[in-house]
């Protein structure tokens, strides 16, 4: 039996995103969102949770959102772990499949704007336009609602408009 690992959040950023590409040219987005609730005492605790979209999803979210922006994402949990001054770090880190834009800028917080089509990943992996098809490549999963796009494989493969008007 296979098994389940997803995560979903609707969160503020904490800051704008960070973007930067790979050698082969795949964007690579990583980010913050806060979620918050206030405990019985009435003092309210906030989480904050590492975020990191690939390609076009990366693309889209480092152009229309920033910092206090809310947006809704869902993704699969990673853990990882790395060494810095002799001391063994551990992170944990959700990457994106899905994500749709709520608010933007500071009129429009907390309006449910919605807008952006959403993004929504399969499990094919990105494939580059003139690669010839090796299995998934990674954890950047592409698929989205909208035009075709030669440049990925697997599923429906479109983008949406990338005309969203905030």
């Amino acid at each position: 039996m296979a098994g389940v690992n997803k995560a979903i959040i609707l969160g503020r950023l904490g800051q704008n995103p960070e973007i930067s590409y790979t050698q082969s040219g795949l964007a690579v987005c990583k980010f913050s969102l806060a979620t918050s609730r206030k405990q019985k005492n009435g003092q309210e605790v906030t989480q904050w949770h590492r975020c990191t979209a690939f390609d076009k999803a990366g693309e889209l979210i480092s152009k229309y959102v920033s910092k206090g922006d809310m947006l809704y994402i869902e993704g699969e949990i990673t853990y990882g772990q790395y060494e810095k001054d002799g001391i063994t770090r551990y992170t944990t880190d959700i990457i994106v499949r899905e994500f749709n834009f709520i608010s933007s800028g500071g009129a429009r917080q907390g309006q449910n704007t919605q807008q952006g089509g959403g993004y929504q990943g399969n499990q094919s992996g990105y494939q580059p336009n003139n690669a010839p098809s090796q299995g998934n490549q990674g954890p950047n999963s592409n698929n989205f609602q909208g035009q075709t796009n030669p440049g990925m494989t697997g599923g429906q493969d479109s983008i949406p408009d990338d005309d969203i008007p905030f």
